[in-house]
């Protein structure tokens, strides 16, 4: 690799009046290393390798988010130039005055937008453990490549979400991360997992607190015990399901993760004073 490396300019990606642009990349050994007058967010999709970072060389894999500021040499490496090591990368890149316009669209959090300055670090690394990163980088690039109606706002909308996203996952690395980070942790945490036998001791070993802890902050923030919450959950699962799909009853019930019938039916009524026909019928 080059000691000197190259500028990548932000401009040869996007128009003037929309400094944003979404690629996904499969990385190969052909980009030297570089720098870009733009700031960039990164997600590893799928394979494992190696980014060169400023003066480190680090293990990547599926998962894994870079905030990328100005100026910071980087490089991504497959682990081989075999077909079973490949590498895709998804990147966000944005002119330094978006975070700008997002402030004054959007309450930020000041520390959620100083993690773009690059200010005291080359870069942050984060494990996208809830798939929240995921999603949106996803739906960035969609939006981006189709470019329907509106995709520019539909874009700051989910730029400004990926920020939150990458400062809530900035709180939970710290040591004194509040107890509201962590709580928001886990109703991601079950919002991926509702419909699998999740127990409150699991939820709680992937913050990490107490099960006794986790108990106490549920029934205090939302009211509910942790039973109570998921089970709320799953049947506003099964509602939007109901209105927005023609899957069959007894599907949606097992997609929600009910295997017994008879319950559901019962738990469903209680919930919302209906029957799952009735309330797919607006009754």
């Amino acid at each position: 690799m080059p000691s000197t490396p190259f500028t990548l300019e932000g401009k040869i990606f996007w128009q003037p009046d929309f400094p944003i642009a979404v690629t996904r990349e499969r990385e190969r050994f052909t980009l030297p290393i570089h720098i870009h007058d733009f700031v960039e967010i990164q997600f590893v999709a799928e394979g494992k390798g190696f980014h060169y970072i400023g003066d480190e060389r680090i293990y990547v894999e599926k998962g894994d988010l870079f905030i990328i500021p100005i100026g910071t040499r980087h490089v991504y490496r497959p682990a081989s130039e075999s077909p079973k090591d490949e590498l895709i990368v998804y990147n966000c890149l944005f002119d330094p005055s978006v975070p700008e316009k997002l402030a004054r669209a959007y309450p930020l959090p000041e520390e959620a937008l100083a993690l773009l300055s690059g200010d005291g670090y080359a870069f942050r690394r984060y494990k996208d453990a809830f798939h929240e990163g995921k999603a949106c980088m996803e739906t960035l690039h969609r939006e981006y490549r189709t470019a329907l109606p509106g995709y520019e706002a539909a874009m700051y909308a989910r730029l400004t979400e990926l920020l939150v996203c990458l400062y809530r996952l900035e709180l939970n690395g710290r040591q004194s991360a509040p107890a509201a980070s962590r709580l928001a942790l886990a109703f991601e945490y079950l919002e991926r997992r509702y419909s699998e036998p999740v127990t409150l001791a699991e939820v709680a070993a992937v913050l990490p607190v107490s099960a006794s802890y986790l108990q106490r902050m549920m029934k205090r923030v939302t009211g509910q015990s942790f039973t109570e919450y998921v089970q709320n959950l799953r049947i506003r699962k099964c509602c939007e399901l109901l209105r927005q799909t023609a899957m069959p009853v007894k599907d949606i019930a097992k997609q929600a993760g009910y295997r017994d019938a008879k319950f559901f039916h019962e738990l469903f009524r209680k919930k919302t004073g209906q029957t799952p026909r009735e309330y797919r019928n607006g009754g």
